[in-house]
């Protein structure tokens, strides 16, 4: 299921009627889908029932859904609440003359009595302002009722790209996602004023959604199908060896949790590269990992004359994850920039992070010059960085800020934040809201790396984009159980990966049912 922003949703509806649809049948086909969702929802036979209508699309989905629920036996009450409907949506609600619904106009206030259900088809996506006055001392009164709620595509007063919530804005049950699901209702306030929210088809192909390019999938559990099985006859050679270069003398930590992401997540063999110091004390607390020892210099980061070593133990790795703890040096920017160009070279794959993207901030076309294979995984700081943008500008819209940069490079990007946008350069996108405001601390993006870093590795390389996808769903929702667990405040990130073998048992579970 896509993601849409109100752009890509109307987009995509031109282009379906473009395509030979008309926007006269999408709104039936949107109010007819919401009527059938609801009637799957209970049995309307003489249930009480008030649509709100507002004067557009909305409310001419609201005057659908009304001719159809009193086809089935509901009594229903439409209220307009903004007036008189204007063009499709007044021949919609023209199509009810002479039936059984009651209709109410705006200024009526006598409908404000108990129901069985309350349906919201206000305002709709085009709404980005405040709620009026009116309408904000009806909906508080609504909200108050014990009725069952179903808000039509989202709630009125929810900014549909940004989730920002008006005052007055009711709570509901069930939200009729059409076509897509916006982007806004995902994020916080607006997620706890939608409920559970459905996907309707309305008549949209995927096809539609398709032709813009980077209009992200939702992400589900669905996508950690990528990892491979783990039978009888499996070897730790069947999952791949994977290579970090990273750690400096004061960032050993980052190194660490690192290597315990990759090592929770699949990956066969894992073999750190760093300083005697890195070594010594990342390896007296992980047991699993080998260790590649390599020149330090003055400022305790890795030697730039070290690349000799690193390139042998690469041309045999299944991929490789460059950056954490690395430190930003001139040594580390030759090191950085001679590893893209041998995983070009010899076609392994490269997660770059932190410092890794830092090493390369004023030579990032060098990815792409070299055909490196790489995951680059910035966030918002480095993105805007990486693509010359402000900060500000990266956060106004930071999923085309990430297809910008995989463009570019030909990297697959995954920009964290609320959601991560994973992004590949022929176009394909997905959006994963599991984590939480536990991981705004030092070390959660290393912990990631690690994870993005193991299945590639376990997947010998194969499938990039799949690959970080599922490191990415499987991350956040480690957290999400840490934060269950132990708090957002208390939580930290090597309790995320403490947690990655019951996610991935979760996973394992719900997978094998599926099948």
């Amino acid at each position: 299921m896509y993601v849409c922003t109100v752009a890509q949703m109307k987009k995509a509806e031109e282009t379906a009627v473009k395509r030979g649809a008309t926007f006269e049948g999408l709104m039936e086909n949107a109010g007819t889908a919401c009527g059938e969702l609801l009637c799957s929802c209970m049995d309307v036979k003489n249930k009480n029932i008030l649509i709100l209508c507002g004067r557009g699309g909305n409310g001419g989905d609201g005057f659908v859904i009304a001719g159809y629920l009193s086809r089935r036996g509901a009594a229903v009450t439409v209220s307009l609440l903004c007036g008189t409907p204007t063009g499709t949506a007044a021949g919609k609600l023209g199509q009810l003359d002479g039936s059984d619904v009651r209709i109410i106009k705006g200024e009526e206030t006598d409908f404000l009595q108990d129901y069985d259900v309350i349906v919201d088809a206000v305002y709709g996506t085009g709404f980005h302002t405040t709620l009026p006055e009116n309408v904000r001392n009806i909906f508080r009164q609504l909200d108050k009722k014990k009725a069952f709620k179903l808000a039509v595509d989202i709630p009125s007063g929810i900014n549909s790209d940004r989730g920002e919530v008006s005052e007055g804005t009711m709570h509901f049950d069930l939200t009729a996602a059409l076509g897509g699901i916006k982007a806004g209702e995902l994020l916080s306030p607006a997620k706890k004023y939608c409920g559970e929210i459905r996907v309707l088809d309305i008549g949209i192909g995927e096809e539609c959604f398709a032709a813009q390019g980077f209009v992200p999938q939702l992400m589900t559990e669905e996508r950690a199908a990528v990892l491979p099985s783990r039978g009888e006859k499996s070897h730790k050679g069947k999952f791949g060896k994977l290579l970090i270069v990273g750690g400096s003398g004061n960032m050993s930590g980052a190194a660490a949790l690192n290597v315990k992401g990759a090592l929770r997540s699949g990956a066969g063999l894992v073999c750190l590269a760093s300083t005697k110091r890195v070594i010594d004390r990342v390896g007296s607390g992980v047991y699993e990992c080998t260790f590649l020892e390599l020149p330090e210099n003055d400022e305790g980061a890795i030697k730039g004359d070290a690349f000799r070593a690193v390139g042998q133990a690469l041309c045999t790795a299944s991929a490789a994850a460059v950056g954490s703890g690395l430190s930003v040096c001139e040594d580390t920017r030759e090191l950085v920039n001679k590893i893209i160009c041998l995983c070009g070279e010899k076609n392994i794959p490269l997660i770059l992070d932190a410092d890794g993207l830092n090493c390369i901030a004023d030579c990032i076309d060098i990815i792409g010059n070299a055909n490196c294979r790489a995951v680059l995984t910035p966030h918002a700081g480095e993105l805007a960085r990486l693509t010359g943008r402000t900060v500000a500008e990266v956060l106004g819209d930071r999923l085309s800020a990430a297809a910008e940069l995989s463009r570019r490079t030909g990297a697959v990007v995954a920009a964290k934040g609320v959601p991560t946008y994973i992004i590949s350069p022929d176009g394909k996108a997905a959006a994963s809201y599991t984590g939480n405001g536990g991981l705004s601390r030092g070390g959660s993006g290393d912990v990631l790396t690690g994870i993005i870093s193991g299945i590639c590795a376990s997947l010998k390389g194969e499938r990039l984009f799949e690959a970080v996808c599922a490191g990415v769903y499987i991350f956040g929702m480690a957290a999400d159980m840490c934060a269950d667990r132990l708090s957002m405040t208390g939580m930290l990130p090597s309790d995320v990966v403490s947690e990655l073998p019951f996610a991935f048992r979760i996973i394992e579970k719900h997978l094998s049912e599926a099948d």
